[in-house]
C-alpha cells in the first residue's frame, strides 16, 4: 500500500452509477454467471492544488497501488469484511479511479435480490488484533507527525483517514453492479502559516517543531475506532470512539522549516475535529536553539471534518523564549581505576561529547593535530637449567654505551637494571622437584611484557638493551634454601625468544624493531653480540655461549653459561643491536566519546571508566544550534584517578 493520495477539502456525496464509458474498469471473470461489484471513486467538485488559488483547497489525486478497505453487507449479514481493493486512476481524470480486488479470493459479488451495503475507507489497514467490524473499524491519528519540508502537504496522506458515506442498496435494485464512492477526510487539516516580522535581526529562523495544544478537547487519537456505517455529518459528533486521546499535536520536520521576513511558509497538522473555547487553544513554535514562541488563540476554534483551516501569523524574534538550556556537572572529581566517573546533564543539546583527557581523547587536541609518540614494549621467553644460582641474569639498558663490544667498553657505560619489570624468578630444571633437566622439547616461561618507552632517551631516541650474565665462584659450604642442595654450581640461562615492539595508541597494529635471531659464524648487524668476560678460560669449553636451532617451536635459542663449579666469578654479556624508537607520527585531531548524537535521546547521566591512574583534564561539550548559529557549552574539570 502507498500513501500518495492528497485530499480535497469539500463536502462529499455518494451515488450508484454505471461504469464509466471513457475508462474501462477491470472485471473479474466469475463462475456460474456471478458478477463482481465494480467500485470507483467519484469526481470532486474542484481540482485546485494547494497554494494556487485563494481558497487554498487540497485535491484528491489517486496513485497506482493505493488501496482502500471495503466492508460489505447482504441483508444485514457480512458479505466480506475489510477486503483490500487497489486503485487504478483514470487516464482521463486522475482524481477519479476504479478499484479491483487486491486478492481474488476476497471480492464482492452483486446480488440484486438482497439488500446490500458497502462501507469504504482509505488507506487500507490489515487488522490482526481484533475481528473486523465496520461499526468499530480501528484507526490511528498520531500525536507526533512529521512534515518533509516547508509548504509541502505530502505527509498528510500518512495521517489522514478518508471514508465514503455508506452505500445502501435495496433488494431488487437493477444495476450493472457498479458503485461509485466519493471519499472525504474525517479529520481536519490545520495549516499554520508563518513569517518573521520586518524588524527581525536575522534573515531566517530555522524552526524544528510546531505544537498545537488544547485545554479543552482532543487533537489527536493515537488509538480509536470509527463506525463506517454512519454518514459523516460536519455538524454532528463524529461516530468515533477514542481508545487513546491526546490534547497535544506535535509536528516535526525532516528539514527545518525556514521562516523568513519575506514569504509565508506553511506547517500542516492533521487534527481531530472538535470545539476549543476561546483561550483554550494555543500553538508553540520551537526554533533550533530550543527557544519557543507561544501564542494563545483568543477566539473559539471549531474544527470540522473534511475541512482545511488556514491562519497566518507574524512571529517576533524578541518573543522567542530560551528554555531547557544545556548544563553538565561532574559531582565527584575523583575515582579509582575500574570505577565509573559520572557526568550528570540537564537541559537539551543537539549533540553532547565527552573528552576523557586521555591521549586520543583530549579536548586540548580537538582542533589541532597531535604528534603521537609510539609506546615501546619488550618481552622474552626464558628457562633456567642446572645448578643452584637462582638469579644468573639481569636485564639492563644504557643510553650512553658507545658500542665498543668488550667487557671494558661495556662496563664503561652507565647501565640501568630493569630486571624487576619482568618475572625472572623461575624454577631451575634438573634441580627443583618436578622439573627434570631441560631438553629440546621443554617449554620455556614467559617473563612478561614490560613498557620500555622510558628507556629510549638516548641520542635520537635510542638505547642499548643487554642480558648481563653472572656466575659466582663455587662455594662448597653454600646450601640452596629451596632444595637443601650443597654447593652453588653454575645455572644456565636460556633465552628462547625476545622482541621489542613500537605501537601508536591510535593504531591496532605494531612495528617490531627487534626479534631474536642468530647464526653461528655469520656477521649480521641485526644479531645480538656475545661478549665474554676476562675470567673465562679454556676450561669453560662451549659453555659461555651456545646456539640451539632444534628446540621445539623455537628456531633460535641462545644459552649463557660457564664451567660447572668455577673457581672464580665469571661475567658475560649478550648485547642487542642499538635500537631506535620510531619518530612521532601526526595522527590528526583527537576524538571524543559521543554521549548524544543529533538524532539520539539525551540521557540524564553518562558514566566513563578509566583504565590507568593519573590526573585527567575531562571536558563535556554540549553543542546547541542557536538562532545566531552553532554554540558550544563547555564544562572542564580536573579528575584524579587512583589505583
Amino acid at each position: 500500500m502507498t500513501n500518495r493520495i492528497t485530499f480535497t477539502i469539500i463536502a462529499a456525496s455518494l451515488f450508484l452509477t454505471a461504469c464509466s464509458q471513457d475508462d474501462i474498469m477491470p472485471r473479474e471473470a466469475l463462475p456460474d454467471g456471478e458478477q463482481a461489484v465494480c467500485f470507483s471513486a467519484g469526481e470532486p467538485t474542484t481540482r485546485t492544488e494547494v497554494g494556487t488559488n485563494d481558497d487554498r483547497t487540497l485535491a484528491i489525486t489517486w496513485a497506482e497501488a493505493d488501496e482502500v478497505g471495503i466492508y460489505g453487507r447482504k441483508d444485514d449479514r457480512s458479505s466480506g469484511d475489510n477486503y483490500a481493493y487497489t486503485a487504478t486512476p483514470y487516464k482521463s481524470d486522475a482524481t477519479r479511479c476504479s478499484f479491483s480486488a487486491s486478492d481474488t479470493y476476497e471480492l464482492f459479488t452483486w446480488t440484486k435480490n438482497a439488500a446490500q451495503g458497502f462501507y469504504a475507507y482509505y488507506p487500507y489497514t490489515k487488522i490482526d488484533d481484533r475481528t473486523p467490524n465496520p461499526e468499530a473499524h480501528p484507526f490511528s491519528l498520531p500525536a507526533l507527525q512529521t512534515q518533509s519540508e516547508g509548504n509541502s502537504p505530502a505527509h498528510i496522506a500518512r495521517y489522514g483517514l478518508m471514508t465514503a458515506a455508506p452505500v445502501n442498496i435495496p433488494a431488487g435494485t437493477v444495476s450493472e453492479g457498479a458503485i461509485r464512492f466519493n471519499f472525504a477526510n474525517i479529520f481536519s487539516i490545520v495549516e499554520l502559516r508563518f513569517k518573521m516580522t520586518a524588524d527581525c535581526a536575522i534573515a531566517s529562523v530555522p524552526v524544528k517543531q510546531v505544537r498545537l495544544l488544547s485545554d479543552a478537547a482532543a487533537l489527536a487519537i493515537p488509538a480509536g475506532t470509527i463506525d463506517l456505517t454512519r454518514t459523516i455529518d460536519p455538524a454532528a459528533t463524529l461516530p468515533v470512539v477514542g481508545e487513546e486521546e491526546s490534547q497535544s499535536l506535535t509536528l516535526t520536520f525532516d528539514t527545518n522549516l525556514a521562516v523568513t521576513k519575506t514569504d509565508y511558509v506553511s506547517a500542516y497538522l492533521v487534527a481531530a475535529p472538535g470545539t476549543h473555547p476561546a483561550g483554550t487553544l494555543r500553538f508553540e513554535v520551537t526554533a533550533i536553539d530550543n527557544s519557543t514562541y507561544s501564542y494563545t488563540i483568543p477566539e473559539q476554534v471549531t474544527l470540522h471534518p473534511n475541512r482545511h483551516y488556514t491562519k497566518s501569523y507574524e512571529l517576533s524574534l524578541d518573543e522567542f523564549i530560551l528554555s531547557d538550556e544545556f548544563e553538565a556537572e561532574i559531582p565527584v572529581l575523583s575515582c579509582k581505576v575500574g570505577e565509573p566517573l559520572t557526568v550528570s546533564m540537564t537541559g537539551i543539546a543537539d549533540r553532547v561529547d565527552f573528552w576523557s583527557g586521555e591521549e586520543g581523547h583530549d579536548y586540548a587536541y580537538a582542533e589541532k593535530d597531535r604528534m603521537q609518540e609510539p609506546d615501546m614494549t619488550m618481552n622474552f621467553m626464558m628457562l633456567l637449567n642446572s645448578g643452584t644460582q637462582r638469579h644468573p641474569a639481569k636485564v639492563m639498558y644504557s643510553t650512553d654505551f658507545d658500542g665498543t663490544m668488550t667487557q671494558t667498553g661495556i662496563l664503561a657505560a652507565t647501565w640501568t637494571d630493569v630486571s624487576d619489570r619482568f618475572d625472572m624468578t623461575k624454577p631451575i630444571h634438573g634441580v627443583d622437584s618436578g622439573y627434570p633437566a631441560a631438553t629440546a622439547s621443554t617449554k620455556p616461561y614467559d617473563a612478561g611484557t614490560a613498557d620500555c618507552t622510558d628507556w629510549f632517551s638516548g641520542e635520537g631516541n635510542s638505547c642499548w638493551i643487554a642480558f648481563f650474565y653472572h656466575v659466582d665462584k663455587f662455594d662448597a659450604d653454600y646450601t640452596d634454601p629451596e632444595t637443601g642442595t650443597a654447593g652453588n654450581g653454575r645455572t644456565y640461562f636460556y633465552s628462547y625468544d625476545m622482541w621489542v615492539r613500537a605501537q601508536y595508541k591510535s593504531e591496532s597494529s605494531y612495528t617490531e624493531i627487534y626479534r631474536q635471531k642468530y647464526a653461528d659464524g655469520v656477521s649480521n648487524p641485526d644479531y645480538p653480540t656475545f661478549v665474554q668476560g676476562s675470567t673465562f678460560d679454556s676450561g669453560d669449553g662451549t659453555n659461555p655461549f651456545r646456539l640451539f636451532t632444534n628446540y621445539t617451536g623455537y628456531s633460535c635459542v641462545l644459552r649463557l653459561g660457564a664451567a660447572f663449579r668455577p673457581t672464580v666469578d665469571k661475567d658475560s654479556y649478550l648485547v642487542m643491536p642499538k635500537l631506535t624508537r620510531p619518530e612521532a607520527k601526526n595522527v590528526g585531531k583527537d576524538s571524543p566519546f559521543v554521549i548524544k548524537a543529533s538524532d539520539d535521546e539525551q540521557p540524564a547521566s553518562y558514566q566513563y571508566t578509566f583504565t590507568a591512574p593519573g590526573i585527567y583534564q575531562v571536558a563535556v561539550v554540549g553543542t546547541v544550534m542557536t538562532l545566531a548559529g552553532e554554540k558550544q557549552i563547555l564544562l572542564r574539570k580536573s579528575v584524579s584517578v587512583t589505583e
